[in-house]
């Protein structure tokens, strides 16, 4: 009789996870390569920042509707304006995302808020009131979507994100202007990013 009941136990275990791994992903981790266009204002030519990376984790509460925390990282070396200056974004955000299923295709869209960092490095001092590195941290937040293409049972390529990517560093704590030439209190960006999605 224990052997009968271990083994209806052990089938019903694997019915309950068959059943919820085939109707969807609980979650799922994405990692990739990220490209950040920052809003330095009009005349400012200086705001690709193409090194950068991105991840995110979604748990999701239904096949649609799940809850997303975002990383991410980039990094600039503006020599043009100061030799050796080095200026760094990175923030964590979190938000909800819905998924839409359609065979291998899994657009979703999403709303994420939280906080960004900028950090400065410049050996010279200038943008920095006297010191070699400075910083200035913001509330930000990401609005956008991308699609996801199923490749595998448990494997999606993140063919591309868009985001609109709002901050609202302060020019005054960084100095000088030069990231910041016309003084701006609102930045609007927007960042790219694509690569591998595990669930």
């Amino acid at each position: 009789m224990r052997k009968v009941l271990l083994v209806a136990v052990a089938v019903l275990l694997c019915g309950m996870y068959a059943f919820a791994d085939d109707d969807y992903h609980k979650g799922e981790l994405f990692a990739g390569y990220s490209y950040l266009h920052f809003g330095c204002g009009s005349g400012c030519t200086d705001n690709s920042v193409p090194v950068g990376f991105n991840i995110d984790g979604t748990y999701y509460f239904s096949k649609h509707l799940g809850l997303t925390g975002d990383f991410q990282y980039h990094r600039r070396g503006l020599d043009d304006i100061i030799g050796g200056l080095h200026a760094s974004i990175f923030s964590i955000h979190g938000g909800p995302r819905f998924k839409a299923h359609s065979g291998k295709l899994e657009p979703f869209a999403h709303a994420l808020f939280g906080w960004s960092r900028l950090a400065v490095s410049d050996p010279t001092t200038e943008l920095c009131g006297g010191g070699n590195t400075c910083s200035e941290n913001s509330f930000s937040m990401k609005l956008g979507g991308g699609l996801d293409v199923a490749a595998a049972r448990h494997i999606a390529v993140r063919v591309g994100e868009f985001n609109y990517y709002m901050t609202r560093f302060a020019a005054t704590s960084l100095g000088a202007g030069a990231i910041f030439p016309n003084s701006l209190t609102t930045q609007n960006n927007f960042t790219i990013s694509a690569g591998i999605v595990i669930r």
